[in-house]
């Protein structure tokens, strides 16, 4: 380009003198029409050549454009990798039971890396539900939670409600013959509370007993069920 700009310059300079000169004759209108001529010549060349400049720098733009793209998903999919290295629990907690502790272990879909135990101030209870009483269980329900450690009567229980219900039976690895439901129950606190107002942490490891309330019935539900249970008992015979 800056060629160009130097040869343009030139050939309007000598062109400028051509035409002085032509003008009494010392100069022939040919040379003055030539010259014209390669001045246009040379600025056609400079519009193709800005044309081509731009031409080329979109595509050089756009091919940019689309590696930084694919860049950004490599980046993406590395930072994803990167940030699996690290397992971090959804709550505080204390870890109960390491499940996987050697280097270069595989864990199964959905398996379980170790147990932790909240200390946010709930508690999250494991409870095993036998199949023939899932039907009667479903989210939000109100259960009690009785800390085996703690004597009911003296330090009562804790307030839950059931959180999530495992879609399928587990079986028992200590005893394979035995299947049942996992049921968590989400607690109000994390700990209990005695007459005198004194509290007492629930640790990890500690055993529970679970009661979830299914429905209610009053006094004559009681009264009217052995009743309709020999009427059904009349008709069989």
């Amino acid at each position: 380009m800056r060629q160009l700009e130097q040869s343009l310059s030139l050939v309007n300079s000598e062109l400028a003198i051509n035409e002085k000169l032509a003008k009494t004759g010392a100069a022939s209108n040919v040379e003055v029409l030539r010259l014209r001529q390669q001045a246009a010549d040379i600025e056609l060349k400079k519009i193709d050549l800005n044309t081509r400049y731009y031409v080329d720098a979109r595509e050089q733009l756009s091919k940019a454009n689309a590696d930084v793209a694919s860049l950004a998903e490599v980046i993406k999919g590395r930072a994803d990798s990167v940030a699996r290295l690290t397992v971090r629990s959804p709550v505080q907690g204390i870890v109960k039971n390491i499940k996987v502790n050697t280097i270069g272990g595989v864990i199964a879909p959905n398996g379980e890396l170790m147990d932790i135990v909240p200390i946010d101030g709930r508690l999250l209870i494991e409870a095993r539900i036998s199949p023939r009483d899932i039907a009667f269980i479903h989210p939000d329900q109100k259960a009690l939670v009785k800390i085996t450690a703690y004597d009911y009567a003296i330090y009562g229980a804790l307030n839950g409600v059931v959180e999530t219900i495992s879609p399928d039976t587990i079986q028992d690895e200590a005893k394979p013959d035995v299947y049942y439901y996992r049921v968590f129950i989400r607690t109000d606190h994390n700990y209990l509370e005695n007459k005198r107002g004194k509290r007492f942490l629930i640790g990890p490891g500690m055993i529970a007993t679970v009661d979830i309330k299914t429905g209610e019935k009053t006094v004559m539900d009681y009264l009217v069920k052995p009743f309709n249970r020999a009427k059904e008992a009349l008709r069989e015979r």
